[in-house]
Parts: structure tokens; sequence; C-alpha cells
């Protein structure tokens, strides 16, 4: 028997291992498959590989694996108090890597830092392969429609892609740091052109919340290690470039809402009744809706417009764009944004770029400036000042989530106890949307977009406070364990989870208990 184990486990073992881990790291930006079969044979190697003692042992003495299964514990604890089935054990489905992960990695002989470095710069070389897929969308080698820049993220969805890119950011710092002084000058310069590639990508994926993760990131770990940093120009610069960074973005915001809100506009007591063609203009001067600073409902001819229109584009002017929204709005706003009126004279200081842009449901010239930083922070004050002004979440997705947190604080107001149980979250919260009588289309009715919310509302206060222990309390347990690698995936998905449900997809719950039973249990020392 003994040597029949010897044997099994020099077959599947920890090789068989480590190559299963480096399948799901290189699926889970590219490939869902890759990520079902690798934990398939993740599963199945742990199975024949023997060991049970140890595994038994380590099972029984290591609390941590059990503070990470206690949040799925809890969602088939609260089947009790759950209705819809099908989607109970739907959601059960996508998260069983909390149970696998957990079991297996944390009963197994610990990885080697060797060996762990193969999984992370596996994983950094998918997110790298999904990036040149997604340029190769966008610069039209791969032909593929796309209505959306986000939408050039086919694997999954851009905000999980970027918060991987971010992570990928990390991994490559802190090898690149480590071995600096065994690094060739050649080496290093192919790092410098690959961590370029990837900020770059992350600004064109223009994913809001990797941006804000990224920016938390760098001024939480600045601020955790700055008095270890003995380096007296090291320390300076790094505080010099995380100032600048901050007062970057501080700057661009200023300039928006400048722009947007004081910029100086018509005099509303003097608008011109006529155009020059001596037609009536309309000038609803009720509307307050902006764009780029320009009232939007003023001096309109639609006739003119129409008759103008006509002769520079084969679109219908009535009818929609190619993102399906009214074309007449998209062409108005777009003329606002110029500062232009909405007659033949602003027709004619149209270019054929303008005319694009458009055509395209582009309704602002800021689309035509390629500074995505400048025009991602306006699309945000435009979406957050339509939605105060006009109560309009509808097609924006920051505006939406204002109407998630409505439902989802009401329908807490209801159900703060024990929930609405593991399989009634998004019948509660169709309901939420019509007691509160949102504006929200049926197809943007969604649900919390906040992980933290998601699981108060999914298990009430009791349960919410047991997903905080299982979710934090494996870090707390292991503090003397904590590198910087580790602490900066938590910081990552920790602050992810306030503006996504980043345990109820696949790639998000893999993404996050994979990278963190790993890096924990595979670092012995601080």
């Amino acid at each position: 028997m003994n040597q029949i184990a010897r044997l099994m486990h020099s077959v599947f073992g920890k090789p068989l291992m480590v190559f299963s881990l480096m399948i799901i790291a290189i699926g889970l930006p590219i490939s869902p498959f890759l990520v079902s079969a690798g934990q398939m044979l993740l599963a199945l190697n742990y199975l024949l590989e023997g060991d049970v003692k140890y595994k038994i042992h380590q099972l029984k003495s290591n609390k941590v694996i059990w503070l990470f299964l206690l949040l799925p514990l809890i969602h088939v604890i609260w089947l009790a108090n759950t209705s819809d089935f099908a989607y109970a054990l739907s959601d059960l489905k996508i998260k069983v890597p909390l149970v696998v992960f957990p079991i297996i990695i944390g009963t197994s002989r610990s990885l080697s830092l060797k060996q762990l470095q193969w999984v992370l710069l596996t994983f950094v070389f998918g997110v790298f392969c999904g990036s040149v897929v997604s340029v190769s969308i966008l610069t039209g080698i791969y032909p593929l429609d796309y209505l959306d820049i986000r939408d050039i993220s086919i694997f999954i969805s851009h905000i999980r892609f970027g918060l991987m890119l971010v992570f990928s950011l990390v991994i490559i710092s802190f090898y690149t740091i480590k071995n600096w002084l065994t690094i060739s000058k050649t080496d290093k310069i192919g790092i410098g052109l690959i961590l370029t590639w990837f900020l770059l990508f992350l600004i064109i994926l223009q994913s809001l919340t990797s941006w804000v993760v990224m920016m938390f990131l760098g001024l939480s770990l600045f601020v955790i290690y700055y008095k270890r940093i003995k380096n007296i120009l090291i320390r300076k610069t790094l505080l010099i470039i995380l100032a600048s960074v901050m007062i970057f973005w501080v700057s661009i915001v200023c300039v928006v809402f400048f722009n947007f809100y004081f910029k100086p506009s018509v005099d509303l007591s003097k608008l011109p009744k006529y155009t020059q063609q001596g037609n009536l203009y309309v000038n609803d001067l009720r509307s307050k809706e902006k764009e780029n600073g320009n009232r939007v409902f003023i001096q309109i001819c639609y006739d003119e417009l129409k008759t103008e229109w006509g002769k520079v584009s084969e679109y219908d002017m009535m009818g929609k764009d190619k993102k399906g929204n009214s074309l007449r709005y998209t062409l108005i706003r777009y003329l606002t944004s110029k500062g232009l009126t909405k007659d033949s004279v602003g027709m004619s200081k149209l270019d054929q770029i303008d005319i694009n842009l458009i055509e395209s449901g582009y309704a602002s010239i800021v689309h035509r400036n390629k500074f995505i930083p400048y025009i991602k922070i306006y699309e945000l004050v435009w979406e957050i000042d339509n939605y105060l002004r006009a109560d309009n979440a509808n097609k924006k997705s920051v505006a939406q989530r204002f109407e998630y947190l409505k439902a989802g604080i009401f329908i807490i107001k209801n159900n703060f106890l024990f929930g609405v149980g593991t399989g009634d979250l998004q019948n509660e919260f169709n309901n939420g949307y019509e007691k509160l009588d949102s504006n929200l289309l049926n197809k943007y009715q969604h649900r919390a977009h906040n992980q933290y919310l998601t699981f108060f509302i999914t298990f009430g206060i009791i349960g919410f406070v047991l997903s905080l222990l299982s979710l934090f309390g494996p870090a707390y347990k292991s503090l003397t364990k904590l590198n910087i690698l580790l602490i900066s995936f938590l910081l990552i998905v920790f602050t992810s989870m306030m503006n996504e449900d980043t345990l109820e997809t696949q790639a998000g719950v893999t993404f996050y208990i994979m990278f963190y039973t790993i890096l924990l249990f595979s670092n012995k020392k601080k």
C-alpha cells in the first residue's frame, strides 16, 4: 500500500498541481473553459496524489481554512430562507471555487516561491494575451464590430479585466524590484515596455473602477511602507510621484467642473427668435440640460437641421445612431458641445470627423479629444448631473448604481435580520424597483453592483457580519504571513467590491479565491 501511495504521489503530486494552477491562471483573463478544465484537473490531482494523513491534519488544525469555508457555508445555510431554488443552485454552482481552493491549497503542501512565481507570471502572460486581442479589435486587425470601447474586452467583463491588469502591474513590479540587481539591461528595457503597455491599455480600456482601485492601491501601499523605505532619495521620489498623480487627477476634475458649470454662456434674456434664414428658433428655457457648459435646448431649428443633415449623412435624423440612441438628440447635444446654434449655420461648421462621431453615437466634442482621462471624467460629471436634474439613470452605468443602492437599502429595511435568502436576490430587486416606482427600464434593473451590499441583502445583518469575517478573517489571522503581493491583491479585490459584485461570476470568484489562498498558504515567513 505504501508503494502504491508513493507511486501515485510521484505521478500526480506537486508538478501536476502547479500545472493545473497555471492553466487556471492563464485562463482567467482569456478562457472560462481553461478555468473550468484547470479546476477539474486540480481536483483530480488532489484526490489521486495521496498524502491523506497530512491533508486531514491540516484540515483539522488550520483555522484559516475554516474561515474561508465559512462564506460558502453561509450560502448553503441561507437556502432555508429561499423560495427561488433554481437561482440559488445556479449561484451555488458559481461559488464552488470558494470550497475547492481553500481545501486543496490549504491542506496540500505549500508551493515553493519558484512554483508560486510560475503561476503568477503565467497569469501575467494571460492578461498580456487578452490585452493584445483587445488592441487588435480596437485597431481593426481582428474584424469585430463594437459600439463601446469596453466591448473590446471580449473574454470577461472589462471591469474584472481591468482589475487583473492592475494586479499584473503589481506582480511585474514586485519581481522586478526584488531581482533588480540580477536583471540584465535588455530585460529591464523589456520589462519597462510591458509595464508601459499595461498602463496605456488600462487607460484605453476606460474602466473607472480600475483607475480608482489603482490610485487607492498606490496611496495605501505608500502609507503602509513609507517608513520602511530607508533610502531618503527613493522615499522623496515616490512622494513626488504620488503627489503628482493626485494633482493630475484633481486638476482634470476641476477643469471639467469649470467647463461644465462655470464656463460663460449666452445671455438667455437676449436669445434671438429667428435663424439667419428667417426660421423660428425653439428655445426651451425650462430645461437646464447642459453639454460642455452650454444649454442644450435653445436656438434649435429642427427643419434646418433635418435639411442640412440629409446633405451630409445617410442616417435618418429622426432615427437611431449606432448606439441605438435618438440621432436627433445626439446631433443637438453635439452642436451644443461646440457652442454652435442648432440650425444651418451650426451644421455648416461640422466636418466629416464630427459627422462620423455623431453617427457613432458620441454626443460631445470632448470625444474628439484623444485625452481619455478628461473624456471619462466628463462623462461621469454629465451622467451625475443628468441623473440629479432629470432623475434618469437609463444607459448610464454610474448613475444606475444610485438606483441600485436605493433599491438595495429599501430591501434591507424590510429584511434586516436574516436577509432575503440565497436564491431570492434578483426577485427582491425586481419587487424593490416596482415598489419604489423606479424610472429604470427593466433591462437596466440589475442587482446591487456592490458585494458588501449584496451580502447584507442576501443574509441580513447576521450573515453579513459572518461574511465579512470570512473575507477579512484569513488575512487577519495570518498577519505574520502578509507580504506586499498579498496586501496589494487584497486591496485590489476588497476595494473593487465597493463598486462590483466581484463574487457573483465565475471569473470574479476564481480570481478572488485562487490568488488569496495561494498567496496566503504559500508564505511561511513574513
